[in-house]
């Protein structure tokens, strides 16, 4: 039975010596992904920061330039609305002429505008025969 422990020792002993040197390879290699770790954070914060700095620049930009669209259109809103107040006082200026002038007039205008255009045309083809 000598023999049977001292192999069995032999066999715990070799074990060990692998399950240290494996052992010893896995602490190597996480201390190293633990070096990338930090590597990896550190750069982050390097680069992060600037990002967000410029982050908040851009969003305050966004801001100024939707401040300056709700301006805008409040002032072409104003615009639209004084536009609208005188196309009506043209339209009621319009009602008055009428009113005032009476509907014959305009008939007799309209023909006189004609009567004028034919002069012109007959003065067009007599001028060209000559």
């Amino acid at each position: 039975m000598d023999g049977l422990a001292v192999a069995s020792l032999v066999v715990l002993a070799v074990v060990s010596v692998i399950w240290t040197v494996v052992l010893v390879a896995v602490a190597l290699e996480l201390r190293r992904a633990s070096w990338r770790l930090q590597e990896f954070i550190r750069s982050l914060e390097l680069e992060l920061k600037p990002a967000m700095r410029e982050a908040r620049e851009a969003i305050a930009t966004l801001n100024r330039a939707a401040q300056g669209a709700v301006d805008t259109t409040e002032r072409v809103r104003a615009g639209l609305l004084k536009l609208e107040q005188a196309g009506e006082n043209v339209m009621a200026t319009t009602g008055r002429i009428r009113s005032a002038l009476g509907l014959r007039l305009i008939p007799a205008a309209g023909l006189l505008a004609g009567v004028r255009a034919g002069t012109r045309v007959l003065w067009n083809l007599y001028t060209r025969r000559r």
